[in-house]
């Protein structure tokens, strides 16, 4: 494989122009420099070309073409992933951006969805037909890399994860064939693609199960950083019992200004319960009252409102273009020793924008077999995110550095894993990532869907 500067030589852009229906950007074009940037500010790279695909047609000639020249490739759709692995300094940029349809079969409960669809496409058009199905919890992320690589969302402890309600998806493999991929077809790339992060081909379609649901009982409960160990406390007893109804993330940051909050306490430490439960509402009311009625909070902000609406949300929390860096770990149980690390760390955050969170997995994702799938982590019953945020180049290094101390400082009871949507660029240990099993399993799938070692997404 060469390894190509960030010009292709004349002859094979003329190959890859040549039946292009899309676009193709280099550099010194106009609108290459807008096109390279992906979510994270902090990602700054130049491929050799970006190719706006139109069509699958597209992705298949591009794919033969990167083959025959044996040209590096990778793809984007969202680009929300916070390591930037959607795109590489010299590499054929293959972005399916333009692709975004989605279809929804209502007697089915199965919704089409091409390869370059983020998740507010998807909830946009299965909400019109009562149907649900999990997501990402910013509905800018895109459809393709949050479900390869696993996809923890709202609906996860009761519908488990977005790869898991993954029920086949069409895929264009790096010598340009088109195959299904599913439990009947090409099952090998069906287990792959469900948690494996990518590198086994371009899916352009995804088809995914739906569920009944328009309306969830959701929102914030707001405690002072003061009361937060024992806050803590609440949520992770509260959550180790809960019904699968219910997914909560309890969030350690400086209070955002919520239109809700009193101004007084905008900027000021804080720990806050965000809660949905996608249940029976009145059922819900009730299930929820221990958790609402802890300590005194400062807002108690939950109510009914569509999934869709919720799902949005956060968005205004993760702005494109700002700088991140992100941590995570992996709790079988989180003991009273990490609640109270964790909860002092609301006086530590390495920026104003910076944030902790501690969500618990376990329901719906626990039950599926370990072995049915290429995502490596159901024995996770909670993880913590360490999320850094800052809207200045020059803070990126001291952003790293804090966030590596707050993780280094309570990942010592941690397993030894990590979700691989959550890894950023220093956490690509394929062991820590898939498990041993799963990382050799995932390895022989790359060497016969993709022997030329063409994709680099994964």
């Amino acid at each position: 494989m060469n390894d190509e500067s960030a010009n292709l030589k004349p002859s094979v852009l003329e190959a890859l122009r040549s039946r292009l229906r899309g676009t193709s950007l280099v550099r010194g074009d106009d609108g290459y420099d807008i096109a390279r940037r992906v979510w994270n500010g902090a990602i700054d790279r130049h491929p050799s070309c970006i190719v706006g695909c139109a069509d699958a047609e597209d992705v298949s000639h591009a794919m033969r073409i990167a083959a025959d020249h044996a040209l590096r490739m990778t793809v984007r759709g969202g680009g929300h992933n916070v390591a930037g692995r959607s795109i590489r300094d010299g590499s054929l940029l293959l972005d399916l951006s333009k692709l975004r349809q989605v279809s929804v079969n209502r007697e089915l409960r199965v919704a089409t969805v091409q390869g370059g669809a983020v998740w507010r496409d998807v909830d946009r058009a299965t909400a019109l037909e009562g149907l649900a199905t999990t997501g990402g919890l910013i509905s800018s992320t895109g459809v393709g890399g949050f479900t390869l690589g696993g996809g923890a969302g709202w609906l996860m402890r009761k519908h488990s994860l977005a790869c898991d309600n993954l029920r086949g998806a069409g895929v264009v493999l790096t010598d340009g064939r088109f195959v299904r991929a599913s439990p009947q077809e090409h099952a090998d790339l069906y287990w792959g693609l469900r948690g494996g992060a990518g590198g086994l081909g371009v899916v352009t379609t995804f088809e995914f199960q739906l569920h009944p649901l328009r309306e969830v009982l959701a929102g914030l409960v707001v405690h002072p950083a003061e009361h937060a160990v024992e806050a803590l406390r609440t949520f992770r007893d509260f959550a180790a019992q809960a019904p699968d109804e219910f997914c909560g993330v309890a969030v350690i940051a400086h209070a955002p200004p919520l239109p809700f909050l009193d101004s007084a306490w905008h900027g000021r430490p804080v720990l806050m319960f965000a809660m949905c439960w996608c249940g029976e509402l009145d059922e819900g009311e009730a299930a929820l009252a221990a958790l609402r009625g802890h300590g005194r909070p400062v807002v108690d902000h939950v109510g009914r409102m569509p999934y869709a609406q919720w799902q949005q949300i956060q968005d205004p929390l993760a702005p494109r273009g700002h700088y991140y860096y992100w941590k995570t770990a992996n709790y079988a149980a989180v003991s009273d020793r990490t609640v109270n690390d964790l909860a002092a760390m609301a006086f530590r955050l390495p920026t104003m924008r910076s944030e902790i969170h501690l969500q618990h997995m376990g329901g719906a994702v626990s039950r599926v077999a370990a072995e049915d799938s290429a995502f490596a982590h159901r024995n996770t019953q909670f993880f913590v995110n360490f999320i850094g945020i800052t809207d200045a180049a020059s803070a990126v290094g001291a952003l790293r550095e804090g966030v590596r101390a707050l993780h280094d400082e309570v990942s010592r009871e941690a397993l030894p894993g990590i979700l691989t949507n959550f890894a950023d660029q220093d956490d690509s240990d394929n062991i820590r990532r898939f498990g041993v099993q799963n990382a050799g399993r995932l390895e022989a799938l790359r060497k016969k869907y993709d022997l030329g070692g063409t994709l680099q997404n994964a």
